[in-house]
């Protein structure tokens, strides 16, 4: 986060970095909730795993050099998509990239309600990635937590962010009950 494509800030460079060097063993997605998306490519190449931008900060021009940049430097992208957005914005860019995030609350602020009409998204990009016969991870990241989780999966998801759910209730009892 930046603090102008959503109003808050995140975590800083060094943090990324001191994280990425604790979990070697983990494969890191950094979600970039940024408008400058170069300047944040160049920041985290070496970094992360997976890199993913948000759809709407990206114009066509923008997206295609990203993509021949991320070739060049053999970078994963990940795409993610806003509440509002139409998941079908995605469809065309499938076979170049690893990873689609939906995002079912609106990006910037911790703690919100789960959008319901995000597991419909899940399931028709899930449709169209089988349609395509491509090889993509379904993440969403949101108001996550053990009433939505089993939902979530359900509609296709692979990966789910439970990020403000584990710090508020965070045990080894919680993290077995989303892990059932």
């Amino acid at each position: 986060m930046d603090g102008i494509f959503v109003p808050n800030k995140a975590l800083t460079l060094d943090e990324v970095f001191t994280i990425k060097k604790e979990c070697k063993k983990h494969t890191m997605d950094i979600h970039c909730m940024v408008e400058d998306v170069f300047e944040y490519y160049e920041m985290y190449k070496e970094i992360g795993d997976i890199l993913t931008f948000h759809i709407e900060a990206l114009n066509e021009r923008t997206l295609q050099l990203l993509f021949k940049k991320a070739e060049i430097d053999n970078v994963k992208l990940g795409l993610a998509v806003s509440p509002d957005s139409k998941i079908e914005l995605l469809y065309p860019y499938l076979d170049k990239l690893k990873l689609v995030l939906i995002m079912s609350v609106y990006p910037g602020k911790g703690g919100q309600k789960f959008i319901e009409s995000s597991l419909e998204k899940v399931k028709n990009i899930r449709d169209q990635i089988r349609k395509q016969n491509q090889n993509v991870i379904i993440q969403i990241d949101g108001g996550v937590n053990n009433l939505t989780i089993q939902n979530c999966f359900k509609a296709g998801v692979d990966l789910a962010v439970v990020g403000s759910y584990l710090v508020k209730n965070f045990s080894k009892e919680t993290i077995k009950e989303l892990l059932k």
